[in-house]
């Protein structure tokens, strides 16, 4: 049977998008050369390669919702006959990166920690980049480049910008058909464009605010250096009440729901943040969910019980591929978290060994689930983007199934599913790390209409280039304005 076994592995079990990766190579590890050397032998890597393809086929639950069988061994195939010398770390990061990003799952992803931290003090391409409509603009820099934010970019060393990112779009892990969380991808831009070229010296042509074509020579910004400049240290969950009856939950993040301390303090937070809401009479809530890519589904469910006035169900199933461990647990970072099947407790059900219900109580996601009695009552606005993914989706398909809320932003990456298993997977020759999910988790969520591209908004709304340098957070605005026209309606109607 699949199941937590105790409540704390939840946290190893769940979707969550937030890799904090740590792989090795066992080769050289102390310079950036050791990124480039031809260190990993051909034969060795012929084989390892065959046992990721191999260890893919067996446990992946969701391997071909996006890509046919024929068409991820073609690549498969393709990749493992270009191997003909001896490669580097790098070389080998694009191979099977690659391979894992074909088969379009946001949870399988070949580990990049590793390179990361080899090409900290490495000159890098100094800008991440944004993509707004079908072109792509300087975003985040040190402070000495900030003029150049919101510019169009053209060309890199003499290379069309599309050119470029459609090279790099081979090796980068979106969930089915998304578009918008390429910017998520592209916020670490200048890790993506060091495996593609490795110049430390960058000249880039763009359109300036006048959409005059200039051009500018940069010297690189260490990585260590840019990774600082890119870093948020936002709180998971904040809270703001407006003078106009609109109170505003952010969520960043679910995963303050792993730690039980954590949990409680959220919990505590929810409590206290929709009394007060009771208390002051708050007609309009925005519950913000950008950029939060997943976490916890303890605090996910605990929030959608203040959003719903009845109550639901959670997961329909959480099911497995496989139907046995024992030949390939070996391969995992932490083996004694991966349980055997007993096939005698699941159902087939979508080509998958699935768990569907329980008689105990630490599968909690199978019972149902009652509402709060101080559920909010007011109008729901919710917040979403590119970066809203795995558990976050599940939340906002439970909104929607319910119809619950309007929806401003972009389309998510989330949706009603993820394929996920919190487990990485140790490759025998390289020891790299390979993020392989190990079972699919389903919402029960009957009247939720699937798109492949993620949840679309009701109102979506598209960052502007200026946004990018002024820090004008275009959404939110679009949001509040709507709401105030809309009480502004109500309140004429009402008076005639």
């Amino acid at each position: 049977m699949i199941k937590a076994n105790k409540k704390n592995k939840l946290k190893q079990i769940l979707p969550l998008l937030l890799f904090t990766f740590s792989f090795s190579f066992g080769q050289k590890t102390e310079s950036e050369n050791s990124l480039l050397d031809k260190t990993l032998r051909k034969d060795s890597i012929i084989s390892e390669f065959t046992v990721l393809y191999n260890l893919t086929n067996t446990i992946h639950p969701g391997q071909f919702m996006f890509c046919t069988e024929k068409e991820f061994n073609k690549t498969y195939l393709n990749l493992r006959n270009s191997i003909k010398s001896d490669l580097s770390i790098v070389d080998y990061y694009k191979l099977t990166a690659t391979l894992l990003a074909k088969i379009k799952d946001g949870h399988t992803a070949a580990d990049r920690s590793n390179i990361s931290k080899l090409l900290n003090d490495n000159p890098v391409f100094p800008f991440s980049i944004y993509k707004i409509s079908n072109s792509f603009y300087l975003d985040k820099t040190t402070k000495e480049n900030k003029d150049f934010t919101g510019c169009k970019i053209l060309k890199i060393n003499g290379e069309n910008i599309n050119t470029i990112v459609n090279e790099i779009q081979k090796y980068i892990h979106l969930e089915g058909r998304n578009e918008t969380g390429l910017n998520v991808r592209f916020k670490n831009f200048p890790f993506y464009y060091f495996i593609y070229n490795q110049s430390e010296n960058f000249k880039i042509e763009y359109l300036d605010s006048n959409n005059d074509k200039k051009n500018i020579d940069l010297k690189g910004v260490k990585f260590e250096d840019f990774t600082k400049i890119i870093t948020e240290n936002i709180e998971p969950l904040s809270t703001e009440f407006r003078n106009n009856g609109i109170a505003i939950l952010k969520f960043h993040s679910f995963e303050n729901g792993y730690n039980e301390v954590d949990r409680k303090k959220a919990e505590k937070q929810l409590d206290a943040f929709f009394a007060k809401a009771d208390d002051l009479k708050i007609t309009d809530l925005i519950l913000d969910l950008r950029g939060n890519s997943g976490g916890s589904a303890d605090i996910a469910n605990y929030l959608f019980s203040y959003l719903t006035n009845r109550p639901y169900y959670y997961f329909d199933y959480t099911g497995a591929k496989f139907n046995s461990v024992k030949e390939w647990k070996h391969f995992a970072q932490y083996p004694d978290n991966i349980e055997e099947i007993n096939l005698d407790e699941t159902k087939f059900k979508n080509g998958l060994n699935c768990n569907t219900e329980t008689d105990g109580t630490d599968n909690w996601w199978f019972e149902k689930q009652q509402n709060k009695p101080n559920f909010f009552k007011g109008k729901i606005s919710v917040l979403i983007n590119g970066a809203c993914f795995s558990t976050t989706g599940h939340l906002l398909a439970l909104l929607k199934d319910n119809n619950i809320g309007i929806f401003y932003g972009e389309y998510t990456q989330g949706s009603n599913y993820s394929n996920a298993g919190g487990q990485a997977f140790v490759l025998p020759y390289s020891k790299t790390l390979v993020w392989i999910p190990t079972f699919q988790y389903k919402m029960r969520t009957a009247n939720f209409k699937y798109d492949p591209k993620g949840i679309k908004p009701d109102f979506e709304i598209q960052i502007q280039p200026n946004d990018l340098k002024a820090n004008f957070d275009r959404q939110l605005d679009f949001t509040i304005k709507q709401i105030e026209r809309e009480n502004l309606r109500s309140n004429i109607l009402n008076k005639k």
